[in-house]
């Protein structure tokens, strides 16, 4: 990903001006997003040191209060390959796509990088691919008529959505663009849409689809590497995995710390 900002976390977190060092450099050059890296081998003490960059940009969130702030991503061969923990591609998407609080900041932390060599991270930029679509297609996406599976036993996003647009009327980051690619096949079903012309719906978002795939990046992360994003801006994903995750013990497989925050400017807080 070359255009992706790399910064060091010594530069971020020593100093009378860290981590506000980060803030400034993730919402300005870093055009919402930004790649850190750790020279330290110490995972408790980096992942310390990420949640208090993270709480520069805002409030950082448990959703599963009983697992604290950060999250395991790990690697199962026995579960849907196209699901977070699979061995697959995991499309392009939204977390908590469906929330009337849907979370504004993602963190991942690299543990232990794949051996076989996949699993790189993907980022795509939805609003410039909005703009990639003409008025007609934009149109249909703002109408409230999309649902989407509520993720449940979640804290600190607000209520499911019962119907929700995928675009906002204003493509400027004041708001969501609730967007997973894995809505299309259901919506070329006629399912997960509620209104008319469920087949002009299922294919503008279908253009979407395209449009953010056109537009994918990937950076595969390395131990001690922290990549932070605003997802009401970019979607993300996974890449395949490399081959012969079956025959790697669970303790050698990639594994990411995952966690999630309100902006400051999203909740009305001052900074």
């Amino acid at each position: 990903m070359t255009d992706l900002l790399h910064l060091d976390a010594r530069e971020l977190t020593c100093g009378p001006s860290a981590p506000d060092a980060f803030a400034h450099a993730f919402d300005g050059p870093g055009a919402a997003r930004a790649l850190v890296t750790f020279g330290s081998e110490n995972h408790d003490g980096n992942l310390d040191l990420a949640l208090s960059l993270l709480s520069a940009l805002g409030t950082v969130l448990a959703l599963y209060p009983d697992r604290g702030c950060w999250d395991e991503l790990t690697v199962r061969d026995d579960v849907d390959p196209g699901r977070t923990h699979g061995v697959g591609e995991n499309r392009l998407h939204v977390d908590l796509v469906d929330r009337d609080r849907t979370p504004r900041l993602i963190a991942l932390y690299c543990v232990r990088a794949d051996p076989a060599g996949g699993g790189a991270s993907a980022l795509s930029d939805l609003r410039t691919a909005a703009e990639d679509l003409d008025e007609a297609d934009r149109d249909l996406l703002r109408r409230p008529v999309f649902s989407y599976f509520t993720d449940h036993g979640v804290h600190g996003v607000g209520e499911g959505l019962a119907r929700f647009p995928v675009l906002p009327r204003h493509l400027d980051d004041r708001e969501p663009i609730r967007f997973t690619s894995k809505m299309l096949p259901h919506l070329q079903r006629g399912e997960l849409v509620d209104g008319g012309a469920p087949e002009q719906v299922a294919a503008a978002f279908g253009r979407l689809v395209a449009a953010a795939e056109a537009r994918r990046t990937t950076v595969r992360l390395q131990p001690g590497q922290l990549l932070v994003f605003d997802q009401w801006r970019y979607a993300h994903g996974r890449m395949p995995l490399g081959p012969g995750q079956r025959d790697l013990p669970p303790g050698q497989r990639r594994l990411l710390k995952q966690a999630y925050g309100h902006r400051f400017e999203a909740t009305g807080e001052a900074r």
